[in-house]
């Protein structure tokens, strides 16, 4: 299981890169701005996801996931959101209130734990 912080990365290159049309770059500096990190902390941090295999990095250019980032980014995307449809469902907060206990419980909550909550929450989809 990737860091959290990696997984903060690809979920912000995966949620820039929707907005662009045709697979285009996510410039560096729209992935520092999201994450409220320096350009040259992103910099090296896409260094780093480059020799890990789970972006495309084109210094001065910027950056796209790659297969295995994209898959990586949707794992803890569907983590995050199976969180927040339990804390709703099951733990009755608002829906105003999950969103940042998920980001929190995402990176910590185990493989076991996810797998109870999407069988007590008979499988969502959305």
């Amino acid at each position: 299981m990737p860091s959290s912080t990696v997984e903060n990365y690809l979920k912000a290159i995966w949620s820039l890169q929707g907005s662009l049309d045709g697979g285009g770059l996510v410039l560096i500096g729209h992935v520092a701005e999201k994450l409220s990190v320096t350009p040259g902390t992103a910099t090296t941090m896409m260094n780093q996801l480059e020799k890990k295999g789970l972006i495309e990095y084109r210094p001065r250019r910027g950056v796209r996931l790659k297969e295995e980032g994209h898959k990586a980014a949707m794992q803890v995307l569907r983590r995050h959101r199976l969180i927040e449809t339990f804390l709703v469902e099951v733990m009755k907060l608002d829906w105003a209130e999950v969103h940042e206990e998920a980001e929190v419980l995402e990176h910590v909550v185990s493989d076991r734990l996810l797998k109870r909550m999407d069988v007590m929450l008979h499988h969502p989809t959305q």
